[in-house]
């Protein structure tokens, strides 16, 4: 028992693939780890993985190579200029777009070349539906945005009235047209659809 502990605890600290048959640890990846807290979701295409975190820590895009049962992975590029907090970046053609802490920022899928930073609706969480960034801040503010490399074009906002006072740290959702938002106890829905 205290054999499994120690490893829970330590896989914690690394991003790592395993084989899905046996659970055993095929590549281990720790640079992006922070002893706080790793909640960004991987992005993965083809055979690269994108991993990062904040905290002061930051983001790096991973080669994964397998021959077999043997499978390693390797660091293509570390970056400071991505560090996911509570939301996973998106990845659209060949850009990410996320919060690097609570700044939203554009950043080249593989070669971690920042295209655009700005401050958007501060810090939050994003999803991409129909062509468009919808994003969500910890204070309320929703926004809509283009995923474009070129530079950061907002088409609009609102805000919620919130009522805990608390940060908004769930991520917004589009299920048949509709925009579902949650701020603590309280679940909103707007309709896209166009009338």
């Amino acid at each position: 028992m205290a054999r499994r502990a120690r490893r829970r605890d330590r896989d914690g600290q690394r991003a790592l693939g395993l084989d899905i048959a046996n659970g055993r640890v095929l590549w281990s990846y720790n640079r992006v780890a922070n002893r706080v807290a790793n909640i960004a979701t991987p992005i993965i295409r083809g055979t690269r993985v994108f991993v990062s975190s904040d905290y002061g820590t930051g983001a790096a895009l991973l080669e994964v190579r397998a021959a077999g049962n043997i499978a390693s992975a390797s660091e293509v590029y570390f970056t400071r200029d991505m560090r996911n907090h509570h939301a996973s970046s998106v990845l659209v053609g060949d850009h990410l777009y996320g919060f690097s802490s609570s700044i939203l920022t554009a950043l080249k899928f593989d070669t971690g070349e920042m295209a655009w930073r700005d401050r958007s609706v501060g810090k939050g969480s994003l999803i991409f539906a129909d062509g468009r960034l919808i994003l969500y801040s910890e204070d309320g503010v929703v926004g809509l945005a283009e995923a474009n490399p070129a530079g950061y074009r907002e088409h609009g906002r609102f805000s919620l009235t919130q009522q805990s006072g608390l940060p908004t740290w769930s991520h917004p959702i589009v299920a048949s047209g509709l925009l579902i938002v949650r701020d603590q106890d309280n679940v909103y829905s707007y309709d896209l659809r166009a009338r």
